[in-house]
């Protein structure tokens, strides 16, 4: 019999997640256009410079972004743990992390009020989102000046969140990273502060629908660890490229010893 009504609960557990899920979505997706065309659009009213209009933009975006996670964890879909949450500071740090999953942007901005990132091109030609995305000054991904727009993100203090993966990863061994991050850092010669996220059951990775839902809700554990220096890898009359090289592996290496597979 207890079986019985342990299997009921499971299903009913199990289909609760399922529409609650789909009611999440439908919640970011429809607060990322209200956000855009009423907050966003507004701080466009105040006569305030561009880089303080971007401020105030991360902020509200970062907020949005925890009262999205809270939502989540409120009505039973995940749950998460945070280690070495003091070793992220307020601004001004080139943020790198692994990218499991579709929430980890979501994690990371939730943590970080003042971040700014790199977007796919295409969201800026998207009326819906464009409010924020232009707000919050967040760089595109194929300009021409991307080195210089990063630097200059860094030197005006943003935290600045790169995956070097690239995209969502599905778990791959070894890990395969583009130099991206490690040219940022070499570029602005800032020490990189990296970020290790595990996500058990998967959910939300790359070609992963999101009404595939896990048995049982995720586990997220974002662990922040010490900062990787840069300086070693800055060697006089090396070539950009080769620095470049094998900083991203050391990246790599870094990984593969701290994500559990």
């Amino acid at each position: 019999m207890n079986s019985c009504v342990d299997r009921f609960l499971v299903r009913v557990n199990y289909a609760w997640r399922l529409i609650a899920t789909g009611i999440s979505f439908v919640f970011f997706g429809l607060g990322g256009v209200v956000a855009s065309l009423t907050l966003f659009s507004v701080l466009y009213l105040f006569p305030v410079n561009r880089q303080k209009r971007s401020i105030y933009a991360q902020y509200m975006v970062s907020l949005l972004f925890r009262s999205f996670i809270w939502f989540m964890n409120l009505c039973g879909l995940l749950t998460y743990e945070i280690n070495g949450r003091e070793l992220l500071k307020e601004k001004g740090q080139l943020v790198i992390a692994n990218h499991p999953t579709l929430l980890d942007v979501v994690f990371l901005i939730s943590l970080i009020p003042r971040a700014n990132c790199i977007v796919k091109e295409q969201l800026w030609h998207n009326p819906l989102i464009l409010g924020a995305v232009s707000a919050a000054g967040y760089i595109k991904n194929n300009s021409q000046q991307l080195m210089a727009q990063c630097d200059g993100s860094l030197k005006r203090q943003d935290s600045l969140i790169i995956f070097p993966g690239g995209t969502r990863d599905h778990g791959e061994r070894p890990l395969v990273f583009l130099r991206g991050a490690a040219n940022v850092a070499l570029f602005s010669a800032h020490d990189i502060t990296p970020v290790v996220i595990r996500c058990e059951p998967q959910t939300l990775g790359k070609g992963h629908a999101w009404y595939k839902i896990p048995k049982t809700p995720p586990h997220f554990v974002i662990n922040i660890l010490p900062d990787i220096a840069i300086q070693p890898f800055l060697v006089t009359g090396n070539r950009q490229s080769k620095m470049s090289r094998e900083l991203t592996a050391y990246i790599e290496g870094f990984y593969e010893k701290n994500i559990e597979f």
